[in-house]
């Protein structure tokens, strides 16, 4: 027993000592796989410490990267006035009405339409409707609407594309710019713009800046001229219901304005209402009256004269009709109805395409500008031009030169069109305004056309007598009313007799008073006058003092062109007025003036044109010229009595160029001077049997002009008498004088007395005009044209 005792004892034992081995290597086994998870822990806590340092360092050099790209497009620099930002405004003209009030006539724009208003004229419902559409917290951000930035980038990042995210400032920054290309680097420089500026500028000034650059629609730019363009009316009197319109379309005005498509503005402007209404910005019947208030278009919106056909306009916009298809906008009494000839719209008459013509080279000449610069600065720059037309008298000009049938007894309608015999008309009053001109006969043939009263240099003839030699003879005291000259051509030293009078005599050889020589027009005697003043005298006064700039220095400093006007080339029709209505205003010369006064859109004068005349000629002189051209109109064989007007006092010269090339016509009133001129564009020979007498087209027109107010008769100047005068010697009557008349002469500078011996006329011989001729005539440089002749 104790043997199986101790054999357990010692499986005991060895059960015991084995024990503690067993214990010691799993123990061994637990470090072993610690160590284990402690490695790979390790290996991932590194690895993932790696990685955390790697997008750490990987976010810094996309930051730092990301930052050095954006600085590199940001603008921080960014300055502008809003208020001298090179932009275009639209130019408008005035003239008076029959009430004598300024009203707009046209308006001028280049590839920008644009009238800047302030905003106190902009009304505040028309400010919000802008604010509620485009950029709603508008009042709250500094320039960027951060949240809506944010989210217009995540769509535009997952969806591909996103609703527009630029605030007002972030549009205006673009309108200012131009810089519009869709790219982040644009898009940055935006936004640091943005910021900039509203550092520097109120919302107020900025948004009066957007609402006056905001695209409207073609070439319609900013609230003031989109107020006109679609509703004819100053940006002042918007309604709810327009200014919703307007904001409407910002989006995409070239597809959502009324005019291209009618459902889409309507679409647009409830949307609109509803973001006003939705912000709190317009009362709830406000919102219910604006949706359905009837909005009348200035330009038709149905019809194919505007390019676009929607018959649902009472739909959209009430049950009444819309504006007549005809009309432009304006109220009858303001303005001209366009009309067409062939394919081509007038939208102006002719007294303003030569008012642009004009207003553009004085811009030249004040701004130091090329005519090309001048013409694009006066389209863009916003000028207001102020015309010396009188509407009404205008009005009757255009009409009456619309039909043949006042200038020709018969006529080919085709050739009026294409190759007529052409005239022209200009009217000025005694200040040198220019009342009103027409510059051809029959329609318009368009806008900015050739325009002859103002543009056709062509010959004058006779009406040259009183402006070159009459006029001076009286003003030098040469000659008097009744002066009695030689009627008697001259022998030029190769033999040839010259000039011939009209009638085809080379003079009657005997003495006529000045009145009568000019009254038939005589150019035997108009040479007389040129000789003894002199031809430089002649010349430098039409150059210098009436300011004629179409003589020719070489070739018209002769007896031919000087005295008989046949010009190498001519003078224009305004020259010719100026030059003539010094016998109507005393002798004081004033410059044609089609405007007065030209400012910039913020009203401050660019040009303005005073009064201002210059004194070429004393007052009693031009009165005894005037009264020298009475006896051409106020008898009943005077080349002008056709132009007499019952009641009225009318004195002129009538005129016509070798081989009757050119009539013309000069007729003063007391209250105006009106010239008017016929001939070929490429001045060929009119004939004389088809025309009707210059002389009776120009009363024709002025009996239209005249009425009740009219000044009946010239002033007489203070320094002028009448008296009697020796019918036979020119001197002053005696009671032995059988024939007499009364004759105007200066009151410091009267004739002699006539002596009353009458023998033969040898008193006449001897003291009334054998001093007039220069003895060497024959010596003269004569290169004149022997075959001249001048109308009566």
């Amino acid at each position: 027993m104790s043997q199986k005792k101790t054999n357990y004892l010692n499986a005991d034992v060895e059960l015991e000592e084995s024990t503690p081995a067993v214990k010691k290597k799993s123990k061994k086994k637990q470090n072993k796989t610690l160590n284990t998870v402690k490695h790979v822990l390790g290996v991932i806590g590194t690895t993932f410490l790696s990685l955390f340092m790697i997008v750490i360092i990987t976010c810094c050099i996309v930051a730092v990267t990301l930052t050095v790209y954006i600085m590199q497009f940001a603008d921080s620099a960014f300055d502008v006035d809003l208020k001298n930002v090179d932009l275009s405004y639209t130019s408008f003209i005035y003239a008076k009405n029959s009430a004598g009030e300024q009203v707009e006539i046209k308006r001028l724009s280049g590839d920008e339409n644009r009238i800047w208003v302030n905003m106190e004229q902009i009304p505040k419902h028309t400010q919000d409707a802008f604010t509620a559409v485009e950029d709603k917290r508008f009042y709250e951000h500094d320039g960027v609407d951060w949240k809506r930035t944010v989210r217009v980038t995540i769509s535009t990042l997952f969806n591909g594309y996103g609703e527009g995210g630029s605030t007002i400032t972030q549009q205006l920054v673009k309108n200012i710019t131009g810089d519009d290309r869709v790219t982040p680097e644009r898009k940055i420089r935006e936004i640091f713009r943005a910021l900039n500026l509203e550092k520097q500028y109120t919302k107020i000034d900025i948004l009066e800046a957007y609402l006056n650059r905001v695209p409207l629609g073609g070439t319609v730019y900013g609230v003031g001229s989109a107020a006109y363009y679609y509703f004819g009316k100053t940006v002042d009197q918007l309604t709810i219901a327009e200014s919703a319109i307007l904001a409407g379309m910002t989006r995409s005005p070239s597809v959502l304005n009324p005019y291209a498509n009618l459902e889409r503005s309507k679409e647009r402007q409830l949307y609109a209402l509803k973001c006003m209404y939705e912000q709190g910005l317009i009362t709830t019947d406000e919102y219910e009256a604006a949706k359905t208030e009837q909005v009348k278009f200035r330009l038709i919106v149905e019809g194919d004269a505007y390019g676009y056909k929607d018959p649902r306009y009472d739909e959209y916009y009430g049950n009444n009709a819309n504006k007549d298809e005809n009309s432009d906008g304006y109220d009858d009494e303001d303005t001209y109805e366009a009309y067409r000839w062939n394919e081509y719209e007038i939208t102006q008459n002719w007294y303003v395409d030569a008012a642009i013509q004009q207003v553009i080279e004085d811009l030249s000449k004040a701004k130091g500008m090329t005519y090309a610069e001048a013409k694009a600065d006066l389209y863009k720059g916003g000028y207001k031009i102020y015309l010396n037309m009188d509407m009404d008298i205008q009005e009757k000009l255009e009409t009456f030169f619309k039909d043949p049938n006042n200038f020709f007894y018969s006529y080919d309608k085709t050739a009026i069109e294409e190759n007529c015999a052409q005239a022209a008309f200009v009217l000025t009053d005694y200040r040198g305004n220019v009342v009103a001109l027409a510059g051809g006969i029959g329609d318009k043939p368009g806008d900015g056309c050739f325009n002859r009263a103002t543009q056709a240099i062509l010959p004058i003839g006779s009406t040259m007598k009183p402006i070159s030699v009459y006029g001076q003879a009286v003003d030098k005291d040469i000659i008097n009313y009744s002066s009695m000259i030689l009627d008697k051509c001259i022998t030029l030293p190769e033999g040839t007799s010259w000039p011939s009078n009209f009638e085809g005599d080379y003079g009657s050889g005997g003495y006529i008073p000045a009145w009568y020589a000019v009254q038939q027009s005589k150019n035997t005697t108009a040479v007389r006058m040129a000789q003894v003043l002199g031809i430089d005298t002649c010349f430098n006064f039409l150059t210098d003092k009436l300011n004629v700039t179409t003589l020719d220095y070489t070739y018209d400093k002769a007896y031919s062109p000087i005295a008989l006007g046949q010009l190498t080339q001519g003078m224009t029709l305004m020259e010719l007025a100026g030059a003539y209505q010094i016998f109507g205003s005393g002798g004081v010369y004033y410059e044609p003036k089609l405007y007065n006064l030209i400012t910039d859109y913020n009203d401050k004068t660019v040009i303005e044109q005073e009064p201002l005349g210059d004194r070429v000629m004393e007052s009693d002189s031009a009165y005894i010229t005037n009264r020298l051209l009475k006896a051409v109109t106020d008898t009943t064989n005077g080349s002008g009595r056709y132009a007499k007007i019952d009641g009225i006092e009318v004195v002129g010269k009538t005129g016509t160029s070798n081989d009757e090339r050119v009539l013309a016509f000069a007729g003063l009133t007391a209250d105006y001077c009106g010239v008017i001129r016929l001939g070929f564009d490429d001045n060929k020979n009119i004939g004389t049997t088809n025309y009707i007498y210059l002389a009776q087209v120009w009363h024709n027109f002025m009996v239209n002009v005249v009425n009740e107010d009219s000044t009946k008769t010239f002033a007489k100047d203070s320094n002028v008498v009448e008296k009697k005068y020796c019918t036979e010697t020119g001197l002053l009557a005696t009671s032995k004088c059988k024939n007499t008349a009364v004759g105007y002469y200066k009151a410091d500078n009267l004739p002699k007395t006539c002596d009353s011996t009458h023998k033969d006329g040898e008193y006449v011989k001897k003291h009334g005009g054998e001093t007039l001729l220069v003895p060497d005539w024959g010596t003269q440089k004569a290169e004149e044209d022997t075959s001249s002749t001048s109308s009566n």
